[in-house]
């Protein structure tokens, strides 16, 4: 009897323990996007256009670890390029979207995470939304290296 009050007591004890015990597990109740740096480099447009990506794309990516009674997740989004492009060779270098951002977690060190692509990624450079698809697939690919370092 003792022994079923000791593990009913430790249980219980299991319960109440401070939230970023939680996020140590991986478990996150919800998710903050921070994209103020792109905004005031006057980007307010492309800012506002992430915020609902991005929180998209992490759900999917975290799947069944969010929306927990852990902690909440930060993601601070800080530079976005995307250079021009019509269809030139990005072999070198030169032509490379890159997005990069700080994943907060309570009780850790933030994990800073940097994606870079080449437009190609996208399809096909003359095709109708081509700019808007070089965004969605850095935000995917953001999305699944959180979830990777989380």
């Amino acid at each position: 009897m003792q022994k079923f009050l000791a593990i009913a007591f430790g249980l219980t004890l299991l319960a109440f323990l401070p939230s970023d015990t939680s996020a140590r597990d991986g478990l996150y109740r919800s998710v903050n996007i921070d994209t103020s740096r792109i905004a005031a480099t006057g980007h307010r447009h492309l800012a506002q256009a992430l915020k609902p990506m991005l929180a998209g794309e992490l759900s999917k990516a975290l799947g069944p670890r969010l929306g927990n009674r852990g902690a909440p997740l930060t993601v601070r989004i800080t530079y976005i390029r995307i250079p021009p492009n019509a269809g030139e060779e990005s072999s070198q270098g030169l032509i490379e979207d890159t997005l990069m951002g700080v994943v907060l977690v309570p009780g850790r060190a933030p994990i800073p995470i940097r994606v870079v692509l080449p437009p190609s990624n996208a399809g096909a450079w003359y095709a109708r939304n081509f700019d808007e698809r070089r965004v969605f697939s850095l935000i995917e690919a953001f999305a699944q290296w959180t979830a990777r370092e989380v």
